[in-house]
């Protein structure tokens, strides 16, 4: 295969600033071996899942985890921080159908309840990890159908759900800025890099995991090999491809990934005074009534973080410029939410990558004998790449099941369109989001 030309790279700070675990010591690259068993290419969730599903059905196998950057400090660790069970349109309304809504609801709480079980296995209660569950929030009414929209599926699939408007609103969020709500309360809310260098933390004993060890190229082979950026190359019978939008610089999966840059920030902690004016709110956290709106969350350490902003990740990164250039709209959703706490500024700002397709689909597939590849296509990633990620590690390991022939049959990425008319398309689609999404924003 080619060789890469573009790695991550890290812009601003992130969740990564308020993690517990930000100073763990992962393995010291002396350490890395000549030859794996299992080799897994991107320490993300769907890295982590595939590596500790691997582990349990290989016992004794020898895997390696390899990540470019820290981790907790990529795409994985700079989301919002929700791991959703219940089916969340990120795009277009429909993109899925029922059926394939209520096994992604099954397998969405099948996922949730082993990450917590290992969580609890392994001592890492301190992660953070809350039941707070989700609202679905509209500033306008126009967006109420976006509520009806959800709450006839949500019946359907025999889920529980509450309306939530006026002073019991506000009561629980401490902003009068929204007019009705959708709860739902099987979403965790995480601080997401925290969550993710934990698990990767307490790896089963066969799992090396290291970070801010780039791969520069993965060579087909019986076994395969790949080589890293300081030259060593190490034989692997099998490779697993989790980099999300960095997969096809391996040759994988070319021509269909159209990443979306999201610009998130974080207020500092809310001192004793400023919490009255957030009296009895306990953490929670918020998705727009449209797909362009700002994600909002109140954390536990009293925080508020907002995430708006979209913009076409044409060159796989963002800038300490365009980051600047994202903080007023980053401010006027902060402080039009929360006018009482206008003066209390942001202390971290970052850009991240919503790994994103066409069609909102997957990608699954089998490049080599030996090589596998994986990653979520739109913007309820946590849950559905980590499904990924241990399927993937079923797939390899020869196991069939209805869950994976599911995975792997929803898995049809839309080839993208040629240069010009994908940057042309996908900016003017991003523009028209946003002017639609008004006060939403």
């Amino acid at each position: 295969m080619k060789d890469v030309k573009r790695f991550p790279t890290t812009t601003g700070q992130s969740w990564l600033e308020m993690s517990g675990y930000k100073f763990h010591q992962f393995k010291d690259h002396s350490e890395i071996r000549d030859v794996y068993d299992y080799i897994v290419i991107g320490a993300g969730y769907g890295g982590q899942g595939a590596a500790r599903h691997l582990a349990e059905l290989h016992p004794d196998a020898k895997i390696a985890v390899f990540e470019a950057i820290k981790i907790g400090d990529n795409d994985s660790g700079k989301n919002a921080g929700f791991i959703i069970d219940v089916p969340h349109d990120f795009g277009d309304q429909g993109a899925s159908s029922f059926e394939e809504n209520q096994k992604y609801f099954q397998l969405n709480t099948f996922i949730i309840k082993w990450m917590e079980d290992t969580i609890k296995e392994k001592g890492i209660e301190d992660v953070d990890w809350d039941h707070c569950g989700k609202y679905l929030c509209c500033a306008e009414t126009k967006s109420f159908k976006l509520i009806d929209h959800e709450i006839e599926e949500l019946k359907r699939m025999n889920c529980n759900y509450e309306v939530v408007e006026g002073d019991e609103l506000y009561r629980r969020t401490g902003t009068r800025y929204y007019k009705k709500a959708l709860y739902t309360g099987g979403t965790v809310l995480i601080n997401p890099a925290d969550v993710l260098r934990g698990l990767f933390s307490v790896m089963p004993e066969g799992v090396d995991v290291f970070e801010e060890c780039p791969v520069m190229r993965i060579d087909e082979g019986s076994p395969c090999s790949i080589v890293l950026r300081n030259g060593k190359r190490i034989k692997s019978k099998f490779v697993l491809v989790t980099g999300g939008p960095f997969i096809p610089e391996f040759g994988i999966g070319k021509k269909v990934f159209c990443p979306v840059l999201s610009y998130g920030a974080f207020t500092r902690q809310f001192t004793e005074e400023e919490m009255r004016h957030m009296a009895g709110v306990k953490p929670w956290g918020c998705t727009a009534g449209h797909p362009a709106g700002t994600t909002v969350r109140f954390t536990r350490d009293n925080r508020v973080f907002v995430r708006n902003g979209f913009s076409f990740a044409t060159h796989l990164t963002t800038s300490h410029q365009r980051i600047q250039r994202a903080i007023p709209k980053l401010r006027k959703a902060y402080e039009n939410r929360f006018p009482e706490l206008k003066h209390v500024n942001f202390e971290f700002v970052y850009g991240g990558m919503i790994n994103m397709t066409m069609n909102y689909r997957p990608l699954m597939m089998q490049q080599h004998p030996s090589v596998f590849a994986s990653a979520s296509g739109e913007g309820a990633g946590v849950a559905k790449t980590s499904l990924l990620g241990y399927y993937l590690a079923e797939w390899v390991s020869g196991i069939n099941s209805q869950n994976l022939d599911f995975l792997r049959k929803i898995s049809t990425p839309k080839r993208l369109p040629p240069e010009p008319f994908l940057s042309m398309g996908a900016k003017a689609r991003l523009m028209f989001e946003e002017f639609n999404a008004k006060t939403e924003i």
